[in-house]
């Protein structure tokens, strides 16, 4: 695998790891768009949850999530919903994975229904909201796609925290818990980042539970 893939497969998620394991503590999971397996991985290894599986549509990263997790399903979402055992699992996992669904409402509420009563999500999302992206669109009329970040040009969908927290609530889902990912230096300098908070967070971290 290019090392430039490999790398980008192989991300470390620590803040993500850290955000699970203060609300988490579970048996088994399912890390949905698993990449290299590096989260799930993690996961383990820190006592957050015992065992991990994953799905992965991209053929080299999948072999690399099979050294890593339990079991990996390699295809998309869709094409292995059928042979992946939903009600097993008491965490679903999607780490910069809904904005990439055509259907994230289809997607959220097919995983409300399949899986057991007592299953919880843990999801990051891009905020589209961040000044990189709404200051250029407000004063110049720029919205340019790039190959990674918030304007990756694969996401199909873009997402505020509000937007999030409704498209959630509106699939039968609750938010347990919300962070803001922004770089430290924002908190340390102003006070309150509350108002500052909507433009500097890259990401959301979510953490939601059944209605």
């Amino acid at each position: 695998m290019d090392k430039k893939i490999r790398g980008y497969y192989l991300t470390d998620r620590e803040e993500f790891v850290e955000f699970i394991g203060r609300f988490i503590d579970v048996d088994s999971s399912l890390d949905i768009g698993c990449a290299g397996g590096r989260l799930g991985e993690r996961l383990v290894a820190t006592g957050v949850v015992k065992v991990c599986d994953g799905i992965e549509p991209h053929p080299d990263a999948a072999r690399l999530a099979k050294a890593q997790l339990r079991h990996v399903w390699e295809g998309t979402l869709e094409s292995t919903s059928s042979e992946v055992p939903w009600t097993s699992y008491d965490l679903v996992i999607m780490a910069d994975v809904l904005e990439h669904l055509v259907d994230p409402w289809q997607t959220l509420r097919f995983l409300r229904e399949s899986t057991s009563s007592n299953c919880r999500l843990a999801l990051s999302v891009p905020n589209i909201r961040h000044y990189k992206v709404s200051f250029p669109l407000l004063f110049k009329g720029e919205f340019r796609y790039t190959d990674q970040g918030i304007m990756d040009r694969t996401h199909l969908h873009f997402f505020t925290r509000q937007s999030l927290v409704e498209i959630l609530q509106e699939c039968g889902w609750h938010i347990q818990a919300i962070e803001s990912k922004m770089k430290e230096h924002y908190r340390k300098a102003f006070m309150p980042t509350r108002w500052i908070e909507p433009f500097v967070t890259k990401q959301y971290l979510l953490i939601a539970e059944k209605r």
